[in-house]
């Protein structure tokens, strides 16, 4: 693995969890890191390998925000689902899963596009039936005013 995959995956595993100052402050502090094992000789490889596995970095970083209590409420997520079963989680108390903003409005709109198409299929559904009865109880009304 190169220092860019190490760094792409490493940002794209803490982009989905911790804010985008945290992931920028974690990003630089990793790239000054390689730079300086760079300047000291070492190859990208051996810095790599010396690094471990991206995405166990980043569930570490993860981890520790959220003992720290920075790893909750970031702007780019809304709370949605919370499993109440502990025993799924080792008791730790529940857990909260996260929608990413845009697939919440995406999903909004669905739902609005599915009620107006049912409440649109009832109409045009019993229009064949209300407009006889309608210019019928019209007519009746007409006729008894004369």
């Amino acid at each position: 693995m190169t220092r860019s995959e190490f760094m792409e995956t490493l940002q794209r595993t803490l982009a989905g969890t911790l804010g985008s100052g945290a992931v920028d402050g974690h990003m630089r502090y990793y790239q000054d890191y390689f730079d300086m094992q760079l300047g000291m000789g070492k190859s990208e490889a051996d810095i790599v390998a010396e690094l471990g596995n991206p995405r166990l970095l980043a569930k570490t970083i993860i981890e520790a925000a959220k003992r720290e209590g920075r790893g909750d409420g970031t702007p780019e997520y809304d709370e949605v689902y919370e499993d109440g079963t502990a025993e799924a989680r080792g008791g730790s108390g529940p857990k909260a899963y996260r929608i990413p903003g845009w697939l919440l409005a995406v999903l909004a709109l669905l739902v609005i596009i599915t009620v107006v198409g049912i409440v649109g299929s009832v109409v045009s559904a019993m229009l064949p039936v209300l407009i006889p009865l309608v210019c019928v109880a019209l007519l009746v009304r007409f006729l008894q005013r004369r």
